[in-house]
């Protein structure tokens, strides 16, 4: 058995060995079937775990927990509550950093 893939994508072509197939462009033949998850093929033959997921969950997230705090950040400030508007913007520093931080470990198990 024979497996192709286009290069950076997740699909995979299975072929028979006494099959003729002639690969399409920017495919490669594998080592190996993909595994579960979000892998990509390489110019190498081998899958690698595609990474751009996990930036896509990182931001999805981040955008969520923005949402909530500006929705919380605009309620504190029509009712004109200093201190509660203090402690969003003390949570607002915590979450960028803490986005920074997610992103950096990312790119760093690249």
């Amino acid at each position: 058995m024979k497996i192709y893939a286009i290069i950076g994508e997740s699909q995979q072509t299975i072929i028979a060995d006494n099959v003729q197939y002639s690969p399409q462009e920017n495919e490669v033949l594998m080592e190996s079937e993909r595994p579960e998850g979000d892998y990509i093929a390489t110019e190498s033959g081998v899958w690698v775990y595609d990474i751009s997921k996990k930036y896509e969950e990182l931001d999805a997230e981040y955008t969520r927990q923005k949402a909530l705090l500006i929705e919380q950040y605009t309620d504190d400030t029509l009712h004109d509550d200093a201190e509660a508007m203090a402690a969003d913007k003390e949570e607002m520093a915590a979450l960028d950093a803490w986005y920074d931080e997610e992103y950096q470990k990312i790119g760093e198990a690249e």
